[in-house]
Formats: C-alpha cells, structure tokens, sequence
C-alpha cells in the first residue's frame, strides 16, 4: 500500500464508521533535490493597471473604472466598465492576446446590488458568447480607494 492510498484510507474510513487500520510507514528512498521552479516573467508596460506574462498566461491587475487625467466626470457603473474592458481589450491585444482569450476576470464592484445589472448589460457587450468565468467582490463607494471609481477589474488570459 504506497502513501496515497493510506492517506485516502485514512480520511474515509472514520467517515465510513469502518475500524481503523494500523500500517508499517514504507521505507523512505532519497530522491534527488529538486530544482528550485521560478515561472519566467515579463513585466508588459500599459497605460493604467500591470500586466506580467508568464509563459502563455498573461495576469492584468488593477484597472480602475475612472481615472481623471483620462475622463473629466466618472460617470455611471456601464461608462466605467466599458472604459475598463476597451482598457484591458487595448492591453491584451498589446501583449499578443484578445479578449476571446480571457479565462477569468475579477471585480470588485461599488455598491453591487445597485451597479450589477447595469454592469452585467455593459460587460456582456464585450463578452457577448463564451464569456469568461467571473467573480466579484462588493464595496462601499467609500471604500473603492479613490472617489468615482465604482468598479476595478483584474483578469487571467492566454496567448496563443
């Protein structure tokens, strides 16, 4: 029996109500060390936000809904996640991807019960089929890290 089927049997066996099992550890073999794994990483410039490619993942944080020295008013919650998604369409067409590439997208929304349907209306403008899989996180408008901003956006996509 190797660990993994001891470990399993341990774990469901009291589930199971049987009686516990006593068992000899294997002898230990000593394997050669590891090499210690770093991902290659390449920071990619963008005008808002931060993009690191790794590999054929690229990983963009960050990018707010309003920034003044872009949009002098910041607008209502679809004005603010179509700026972000032309920002991160305009990011990862930069860095080789596209937005039918998006695996994943987070958000943090200000005041989500009012914003999500609006939102929702907007965002699927951009992802009209196959969209990636979402989640979001609510916030107090006073909480969002600067007045305006209403929404923030980070996603996980691939590179051909």
């Amino acid at each position: 029996m190797n660990r993994r089927e001891i470990l399993l049997g341990l774990s469901i066996l009291p589930l199971a109500g049987a009686a516990k099992q006593t068992f000899e550890p294997e002898e230990e073999t000593t394997a050669p060390a590891a090499e210690e794994w770093h991902p290659k990483k390449e920071l990619i410039k963008t005008p808002v936000g931060s993009c690191i490619r790794s590999g054929h993942l690229l990983f963009i944080g960050g990018i707010g809904g309003w920034y003044a020295n872009q949009r002098a008013e910041p607008g209502d919650i679809k004005v603010q996640i179509r700026s972000v998604l032309t920002t991160m369409k305009g990011i990862l067409e930069g860095a080789g991807s596209s937005m039918s590439n998006v695996l994943k997208v987070q958000m943090t929304v200000a005041d989500p019960n009012k914003n999500i349907p609006a939102l929702n209306e907007a965002y699927s403008e951009f992802f009209p089929e196959n969209p990636p899989v979402r989640s979001y996180s609510g916030s107090k408008t006073s909480q969002m890290g600067r007045d305006g901003i209403l929404c923030q956006v980070s996603c996980i996509a691939y590179v051909d």
